[in-house]
Parts: C-alpha cells; sequence; structure tokens
C-alpha cells in the first residue's frame, strides 16, 4: 500500500492518523532513549523483518516447518510476537501509538483508547487482521522503507558483471565506513559543529525521522563549507590532503 503522505509530512513531529488503528508517532531522541537505543533498534528490526527472518531470528525455523499447514497459517509474526513475547509487543506498540494501549484477551487485539477517566473512548486497535499495515506504516512513519529497486537491464554480460562488482564494492565500503555513523557519534557530531541552534540540550526534542533527515543535510552542508575554503584558498592548498588547519599549533611555544 503506497503512503498518504508527502516528504513535508514526515518532517513534522505530529502523528498520523491510520484508519482503523488510531494515530502513530515517530518518536523523539528523548522518548527513544526511555526505552533504551538497542530495545529502539529491535522494535525497528521487528516492523521491517519478514516471517522468514523472525523464524530465523529465534530459532524457530525447524518447530515452524513441523506444523501442518493449518497451524503455519494460524502462527502469522503477529501471533508469534503475541504468544511468543506479549508484554515486549505491547512495550512496542505503546512506543509508536499515540493514547493507552490495552489488550483485549477476547479479541486478542490491543485497543487503543484516548480520553481520561470516564471519558475514555477506543478510536482503534492493532490486531492480527491489521499488524502488517500497523508495520507498513511505521516504516514509512521512520523512513526505515527501503525504496524500491528498479530492475537493472544490461546489454551484455560484461555490463552485468561490472554493475555487480560496483555494487559489490559500495556494500563494502558502507561497511567499513559504519563505525563513524554510530549513533552517538552521528548526535555529538551534528552538535558540536551545529550552526542552527541544535545541541546537546535540545536535539532530544527531535523525532528520529527529523535527526536522520537533518544529519544528512548536515553532512551536506559541512561538505559544501570544505569545498567553498578550498576554493578560497586554491592559491596555496592544490589539494584537499594538502590542507592542515592545526599546524599552527607545532609552531606554539609552551611556556
Amino acid at each position: 500500500m503506497a503512503t498518504p503522505y508527502s516528504a513535508f509530512d514526515y518532517l513534522c513531529d505530529e502523528p498520523y492518523f491510520v484508519q482503523g488503528i488510531g494515530y502513530l508517532k515517530c518518536p523523539t531522541l528523548k522518548e527513544m532513549r526511555k526505552v533504551t537505543y538497542n530495545l529502539f533498534l529491535y522494535y525497528v528490526n521487528i516492523l521491517s523483518c519478514t516471517h522468514e527472518e523472525y523464524l530465523k531470528m529465534h530459532n524457530l525455523q525447524e518447530k515452524y516447518n513441523e506444523l501442518s499447514d493449518i497451524d503455519k497459517e494460524k502462527n502469522t509474526l503477529f501471533f508469534l510476537l503475541l504468544y511468543g513475547n506479549a508484554s515486549l509487543l505491547f512495550s512496542m506498540l505503546s512506543t509508536f501509538v499515540v493514547g493507552e494501549v490495552v489488550f483485549d484477551n477476547k479479541t486478542l487485539t490491543f485497543n487503543i483508547l484516548k480520553g481520561d477517566g470516564d471519558n475514555k473512548e477506543q478510536i482503534g486497535y492493532i490486531g492480527n487482521d491489521n499488524f502488517e499495515e500497523f508495520r507498513e506504516q511505521m516504516q514509512y512513519i521512520l523512513g526505515t522503507r527501503p525504496a524500491e529497486e528498479k530492475e537493472q537491464k544490461f546489454k551484455n554480460k560484461l555490463a552485468q558483471k561490472m554493475f555487480d562488482k560496483l555494487q559489490k564494492h559500495a556494500k563494502e565500503q558502507k561497511k567499513s565506513s559504519d563505525e563513524n555513523y554510530s549513533f552517538d557519534n552521528m548526535i555529538k557530531k551534528y552538535c558540536t559543529h551545529n550552526k542552527v541552534g541544535i545541541n546537546i540540550l535540545n536535539v532530544w526534542d527531535m523525532t528520529y525521522y527529523q535527526f536522520m533527515q537533518m544529519f544528512n543535510e548536515y553532512c551536506n552542508g559541512r561538505q559544501c563549507d570544505f569545498n567553498d575554503m578550498m576554493a578560497a584558498n586554491t592559491f596555496s592548498y592544490r589539494k584537499s590532503t594538502d590542507y592542515k588547519p592545526l599546524d599552527y599549533m607545532k609552531k606554539l611555544k609552551i611556556n
């Protein structure tokens, strides 16, 4: 199902209404800290993994294969989570849903309530029949849904071989640089050199999506600043490696 939201909508921190479910939200960094970053990553993994990947992740593939076809149909991802670790599922839903989450033993659904005291009313629910819709919407809201890759057409086998080689190299490069892009390091870098007033004290009110998008823009801005510096100093710096901004410290004498 295509997302009903635009890029403009995703940059805002307002919740998103999904018919039949209620309001979903992209957590702020502060809310992520409350559940811990590692657990948040696990939630994201649950939101995006396939049924088969979940079985392998929890060593359930062999037991699942032994089930009859009827029992296999009953063991959807929602029910695997519900019967495997109901408290984890409840915690995950509470992180992304606006309102009170209450489990209904009769319908085996998590009802979403809004209001206080006696004025509470049900505005939606999450159950086996709409859990996949919930997961899909949250992937869009978090910005973690991968873009659909267009089918590549090649004139010959050599062109395909070169393309595969470049793709493999790109993945290797990404893997080697991932350590520099740990989430805590990204926050420190963004807050240290930020020019728009975001610092370590107020960055926590940004949603996860907002931070990831703005960090990418920040990296682009830093690259542009560097290019401007190089252009302004071409009379003395022919290559980027020639620019050593801390060389002056070698000339300082410590009294």
